[in-house]
């Protein structure tokens, strides 16, 4: 069977929302545009936001509201909208359409967030932008990628069909045998007219451990895959090294 792209997901504000998105334009060494553009700092946070309002670095996941903190965050979508504002839905919260850029708006994305976000944990300060380097759990600027074979062989064993979104993976390959990413590593991919390179597996954390409807963990994920597998990783990290424009349905071939 043909491998071909089945999904591709950004994130506007990292952990919070996801959109699905028909096709993008990959760039030579750079995340899937706009994917974890802007990110919610707080209080604790060893990074802060610059005059621009870009954060001052790149930080590690710790420094930011996550779904590893906060679980309910895990059940939002989001949109990013032509002028520039992001929508975000919650099946628990009233629609929200922000200017990440305003101060006002900033605020408001913060009460919205307050029912997810623990009273005990650091208090969200600033929604900064990203600057030189997007705000991913990794420095480097990866697209991540899983094979939709490899997440029905978990659900599978764990009896419960997991919903893809709740691992934030930018790219869904479907055709390939479970698990069939693991040994691209060091490979490059062709998917329509851009190549990645495949650079690493991807552990997992505690964030995959809620509904993405509910926002609800149900699934001790990291045990599940101890318990099935031995290792905790579902997915790789690829570079981007060469540009193109990829689409849902296009083939991805190993060169």
């Amino acid at each position: 069977m043909t491998a071909s792209l089945a999904h591709i997901y950004r994130h506007p504000i990292k952990s919070i929302g996801v959109e699905e998105l028909e096709n993008a334009s990959l760039e030579e060494g750079r995340v899937l545009p706009f994917d974890r553009e802007w990110a919610v700092l707080h209080e604790r946070s060893k990074i802060g936001a610059g005059p621009d309002g870009r954060a001052s670095g790149w930080g590690p996941k710790i420094n930011f509201v996550i779904g590893r903190s906060a679980p309910g965050l895990m059940g939002g979508t989001s949109r990013l909208l032509e002028d520039g504002r992001i929508g975000l839905d919650h099946p628990r919260r009233e629609p929200l359409e922000i200017d990440p850029t305003q101060e006002t708006d900033q605020h408001r994305l913060f009460d919205w967030l307050r029912p997810f976000w623990s009273e005990a944990a650091p208090r969200p300060t600033a929604l900064v932008r990203a600057g030189e380097r997007a705000l991913t759990d990794d420095p480097l600027p990866y697209v991540s990628l899983i094979g939709q074979a490899s997440l029905d062989d978990l659900s599978k064993r764990v009896g419960k069909e997991l919903d893809r979104r709740r691992f934030r993976a930018n790219l869904w390959v479907e055709g390939w045998e479970p698990f069939a990413e693991f040994d691209l590593v060091g490979k490059t991919l062709r998917i329509g007219d851009a190549e990645l390179q495949v650079r690493a597996c991807i552990e997992r954390c505690r964030a995959t451990d809620a509904n993405i409807e509910t926002g609800e963990r149900d699934v001790d994920m990291l045990a599940e895959l101890e318990r099935h597998y031995g290792h905790r990783d579902l997915g790789v990290f690829c570079l981007v090294t060469a540009p193109g424009r990829i689409g849902r349905g296009d083939k991805v071939e190993v060169l």
